[in-house]
């Protein structure tokens, strides 16, 4: 538990380091956009591993639910039929899914 925790740490900080590159140089802000797509991969991975351990646990089902709804609503979007507003909810789903795994992470670490 404590590797997955370290994990979803280094997942959320790169990010978030990378943007504060930005005050050094311009590149900073892209470089951090497309590093959260690395955090996405590496907390599905994380997911994975945690579903993997703890089988009955409901709030990784819920998690890997959201997670499936957010990619059908965004293929949706893309390819079916393209709305602004859809767009926009699109934008704040993964900070949500972040901060949820992060929460089932760390509560179950705390038990």
């Amino acid at each position: 538990m404590k590797t997955i925790k370290q994990i979803n740490l280094i997942a959320i900080a790169i990010p978030l380091l990378l943007l504060t590159y930005d005050f050094i140089n311009e590149i900073g802000f892209y470089l951090s956009a497309y590093s959260t797509m690395l955090t996405g991969f590496l907390q599905i991975i994380i997911g994975f591993v945690y579903w993997y351990k703890f089988k009955k646990d409901i709030n990784i089902k819920i998690y890997f639910l959201s997670v499936i709804t957010f990619f059908s609503l965004w293929y949706y979007n893309e390819n079916i039929f393209y709305t602004d507003k859809l767009t926009y909810i699109l934008f704040s789903i993964p900070p949500i899914l972040c901060i949820y795994l992060s929460i089932i992470i760390y509560t179950k670490a705390k038990k």
